[in-house]
C-alpha cells in the first residue's frame, strides 16, 4: 500500500474509532459576526463547546481573522453547512526576567478553551462533547474571578 493510501486509511480509521479528524492548518479568513469561521478554502466553522456574545466573537476575530489556525473536526458535527470544532492558535511567549538572548518560546492554544478562560464565551451545556467537564471547570474558574462576561452578570 503506497504512503497516500496509508495516510488516508489511518485518517478514516482515527474518524472513526475517535470521532475526530485533526487538519492541518487552515487560514481563517473572516470570523461572521454569528462567530462562524470562514475558512480559505470556503468551508465554515463553529467552535464547539462554547456560546459567544457579540463582545466575545470580537475577541475571536482579534484572534483568528487571517491566522493560521490547526482545526480538530468533531466527528458527525456538520449541521447547516457548517463543522463543530476544537481550534488552535500557535502563540509566543517569553519568560520573566527576560534575557537578551532569548528566544520566544511557543505553544498551542486551544482557542475554545481560552475563550471561556478570559470571559468571552460560555461553555454551552446543550452539547455534548469531549472536553465539555474540562470547559466547565475553567468556566467556573473565570466566574469566580469575575472575568469577562463573570464581570457584569449575577
Amino acid at each position: 500500500m503506497g504512503l497516500r493510501k496509508k495516510k488516508f486509511f489511518l485518517g478514516c480509521l482515527s474518524y472513526f474509532f475517535f470521532g475526530i479528524v485533526i487538519l492541518h492548518a487552515e487560514t481563517v479568513m473572516e470570523v461572521g459576526n454569528d462567530g462562524v469561521l470562514t475558512l480559505a478554502d470556503g468551508k465554515k466553522v463553529v467552535l464547539a463547546g462554547i456560546q459567544m456574545d457579540d463582545q466575545g466573537v470580537s475577541v475571536l476575530r482579534v484572534l483568528a481573522r487571517k491566522q493560521d489556525v490547526k482545526f480538530q473536526l468533531l466527528a458527525n458535527s456538520l449541521h447547516e453547512g457548517k463543522e463543530s470544532a476544537y481550534a488552535y492558535l500557535k502563540a509566543k511567549y517569553v519568560k520573566f526576567p527576560v534575557k537578551i538572548d532569548r528566544v520566544p518560546d511557543e505553544e498551542e492554544v486551544l482557542i475554545n478553551e481560552f475563550l471561556i478562560k478570559v470571559g468571552a464565551a460560555k461553555v454551552d451545556e446543550a452539547q455534548d462533547f469531549s472536553r465539555k467537564a474540562r470547559f466547565l471547570k475553567v468556566q467556573d474558574e473565570a466566574r469566580q474571578k469575575g472575568e469577562g462576561v463573570w464581570s457584569y452578570q449575577g
